[in-house]
């Protein structure tokens, strides 16, 4: 999801979503320590991207509503 369509949610949509990629993260994990090797290695540092900026995108909606209130 680009950054672009993040700013388009809301805080609930954005935690849904951050709670979809850390499945999915934790899924590869699981994989990963089964078969001692990752399928899609480059999935853990986009997905803990992904994450990175949702969580900040929150911060700073939730400190706007703080500075218009």
């Amino acid at each position: 999801m680009k950054l672009e369509e993040m700013r388009g949610l809301d805080q609930k949509q954005l935690e849904d979503q951050i709670l979809g990629w850390r499945a999915e993260l934790l899924k590869e994990r699981v994989i990963a320590n089964r078969n001692k090797k990752a399928k899609k290695p480059h999935l853990f540092p986009k997905l803990k991207r992904q994450i990175a900026r949702a969580y900040t995108l929150i911060n700073q909606k939730m400190s706007r509503e703080v500075k218009n209130a």
